[in-house]
Order: C-alpha cells, then structure tokens, then sequence
C-alpha cells in the first residue's frame, strides 16, 4: 500500500490540511488497494464460496499419447527440454514413462516438470515409481520423481532473475547415499531450498500432496493399500495462489562433475552425452478439493480458525482431517 502523507507544508513552514473533497478521494483510493483477500472477508461472511470441482485433471494415462491438458514447463519458459525420453503406454500399458538427463531441482535450478495450473485448495495423489533402466533401483545418487506445487513467477529463459523460485515437492528414488531408496519432501522459498530425506522401500508408491488454505501436507503410502504417512508439513504466509500442479523427475550422472551451482549456466545447458540411469513411471494422477474446508480468508488462516494450520496437531489428527 503507498504510504501518503496527509498533512501538507505549506511554502511559510506553517502546515495546512487537505480539503474534505480531497480527504475522501484519499479514503477511496486506500479502500481500492486493499489486498484482494480483504475486501473479500465482506462477501464470505455469509458463508464460504464451493470451490470448483477440478477431477477434470485427472489423468489415467490409458492412451497412447500425453494429453495436451499438460503444460511443459520447459516450453512455456523457454527453457531447453531436460527430458531425455518419454511415452505413454509404450513402455508399459496405461503407464507415463519419463527419463530425465542431468539435472535437478534445487535452489534456482530447474528441470523436469508437467504440470497443470489451479486456483485454490487442492489434494492431488499419483501412483509413481522411480527405478533404473534396467534395475529396480536407479544407479548414482540424487534420482527422484514425484509431486511438486510451484508459484508461478515472471521469470522466463529470456528474463530469468534469481531468487524467484517458490514450490513444494514430495519424491521417491535414491537420495545422497547410492542404493538406498528414500522419500524426499523440500521446501523452497524465495529459492532458498530445504529438504528431508527418509528411508522408503522400493517399487510402487502413491504420493500426496494437500493444500488447504495456508497449510500444505505431503504424505505417502506404498503400494495404495497401507495407511498414510505424514511425510512433511509446511506453512506458508501467504493467499494461496494460482499454482502449477503436476509430476518432476531429475536425476544426477556420474559423468558430470559434482560443484556448485552455477543456475545462469545449468538451467541453459543440456548435457546429452552425460549416461544416467533413471525412470519414472506413473500409472495415474488425480485431482480433487480437500475434505476440510475452513474459511480461506487470511486472518482466519493466523488465529487458529484453519485447525489445520496448528503446529502441534498430530499425525492423527492431521489423517482423520485430511481423509483417506
């Protein structure tokens, strides 16, 4: 909101007021720049708006081709595609296959990423698996795929500026130890990542990600049939935005030498001589409204009105909220 001052100096230093016409021309203008979650608190308080059902971005991936529903991430921006290979139902029946080259996503890095772009809360679970080629566990070190939520930004190849990235993710795959199979959820704010790693057996994995007002969960379950698992929770500040919803996969090459990032070269370059050892496949993706639905106003969101929000709830609790 633009700070004005009120009280005007006159030339002689004595201070003069506005005229009253002028005073409410001011009222009217600082009504108008109200954030937009403010002035809505008027409209919702007879009760909260049904949000729009979105199970139309449900993918099955029974065809043979991707459906054109999806967004590239890196034809929308401009990026070089980092995607080495990819088919639906040719690998495998009913199944998206995708292999990355060398990359990540990490900081201001980039790599993979199909995504699709809502508005408001959402509970979004694909059934993933990430292997080798021709192993059940991929080889090397840092080979993940699975569910990411990112703010979109202005940035693009052309006008790229650092510090802009904003997402969520939960993956499965090889972490920082070779061989072993883990669960990675990261959180990365204004490009500054942070991420827990977790044992995880192999094979077949349904992931989830939910958002409800402020408040976002990554959970996990093997095979579809156990019981969800609480992997992450994060809390962001913030009206929830426009967001792009949808599947990553990057993974590392031992060919490529290990340094610091250098995101104004690595996010133009494709290293497509560089051997990696990676897939994923996703037999489905579905998209549906959370169960809770608070009151998504921001104030609501910071006095505890969104349970969900509380940082002492425990997994439980956050299971019977969230559903099955």
């Amino acid at each position: 909101m633009t700070h004005v001052d009120t009280d005007q100096e006159s030339q002689n230093g004595s201070i003069r007021r506005p005229r009253r016409g002028s005073l409410a021309l001011l009222l009217c203008s600082v009504i108008l720049s109200l954030p937009a979650t403010l002035s809505a608190q008027v409209v919702r308080q007879g009760g909260e708006p049904q949000q729009a059902d979105i199970s139309q971005l449900n993918d099955e991936f029974d065809g043979t081709v991707l459906s054109d529903k999806w967004s590239h991430f890196h034809k929308e921006f401009g990026w070089p595609n980092k995607i080495k290979a990819m088919d639906v139902g040719q690998t495998s029946k009913g199944v998206l296959h995708l292999q990355p080259y060398n990359s990540a996503w990490v900081r201001d890095l980039n790599a993979t990423f199909l995504y699709q772009t809502l508005q408001g809360d959402f509970d979004v679970r694909a059934r993933v698996r990430v292997r080798g080629l021709k192993s059940e566990i991929p080889a090397g070190t840092w080979s993940l795929g699975g569910l990411m939520a990112r703010t979109p930004n202005q940035s693009t190849a052309e006008k790229w500026e650092p510090r802009a990235e904003n997402w969520n993710f939960i993956t499965t795959g090889v972490g920082h130890e070779a061989g072993k199979v883990m669960i990675e959820t990261k959180a990365t704010f204004n490009s500054n990542s942070s991420l827990k790693l977790r044992p995880h057996v192999s094979g077949w994995v349904e992931l989830r990600l939910v958002r409800v007002g402020m408040a976002m969960f990554a959970l996990a379950r093997e095979g579809g049939n156990g019981r969800w698992q609480v992997r992450d929770r994060f809390y962001r500040m913030s009206s929830p935005p426009p967001v792009q919803v949808g599947l990553i996969a990057y993974t590392t090459s031992p060919d490529v030498p290990q340094r610091p990032d250098k995101s104004e070269v690595d996010n133009y370059t494709v290293n497509t001589q560089a051997k990696v050892d990676m897939a994923l496949d996703v037999d489905w993706i579905r998209f549906q409204r959370p169960k809770p639905q608070p009151i998504r106003d921001w104030y609501s969101q910071v006095n505890g009105t969104n349970r969900l929000t509380e940082p002492n709830l425990t997994e439980e609790e956050i299971l019977r909220t969230l559903g099955d």
